[in-house]
């Protein structure tokens, strides 16, 4: 929820220093459709109805081709500085997800300290919660997973990972730069004048 706010900060932000968004009319950005399927997806699986279904057994697997839908959407758009500092962040998530079959090992102990006691619980009894799961010696590469906790943010933020703050430092990048109004340089007059 705090990086959703830093983001929709960025972007006021943007606007008002470029004065509105007219940059964005000269600015090509490929792929849009992908990122809604993604999106889609995400919000289907990750859902209290889903998650107590039959098909639960399905969400790591929905959820990585989500992760491949939006790595798509951005190869596309590797033109722009912000998604390619973005890309670093989101390649760092994936890994560590994909080496966990699917789920991003959560520090239990980080999530108490945020407040996030419901996760921990719902953790504690299925050992997997959408698209989390507990972090322990069994799971692979732990230092990229959700560790970091800014306990002067609780309870507004919750766990993350190095990958999550490279994403959203990215983005914000992104977003300046997509926003930002090309100056268009006039041509000098070289007529001779008598």
């Amino acid at each position: 929820m705090i990086f959703l706010a830093a983001i929709i900060v960025c972007f006021i932000v943007a606007i008002l220093f470029n004065r509105g968004i007219s940059g964005i009319e000269e600015k090509p950005f490929r792929g849009f459709p992908l990122i809604l399927v993604a999106v889609i997806l995400q919000m289907i699986i990750f859902t209290e109805r889903f998650f107590y279904s039959n098909y639960r057994y399905l969400t790591p697997y929905i959820y990585i081709l989500s992760l491949l839908i939006l790595l798509a959407a951005m190869l596309l758009n590797l033109r722009y500085r912000g998604l390619r500092i973005a890309l670093i962040g989101f390649l760092s998530n994936l890994t560590v997800i994909v080496a966990n079959r699917g789920y991003m090992p959560q520090d239990i102990n980080k999530l108490q300290a945020m407040g996030k006691f419901d996760k921990v619980d719902m953790l504690n009894k299925f050992g997997k919660y959408y698209n989390g799961t507990i972090m322990s010696q069994e799971t692979h590469l732990n230092f990229l997973g959700d560790i970091i906790a800014p306990t002067f943010l609780r309870p507004y933020a919750s766990v993350h990972s190095i990958g999550d703050i490279i994403l959203v430092i990215g983005l914000c990048y992104f977003i300046f730069e997509f926003i930002h109004k090309e100056e268009r340089q006039v041509p000098e007059d070289k007529s001779i004048k008598v």
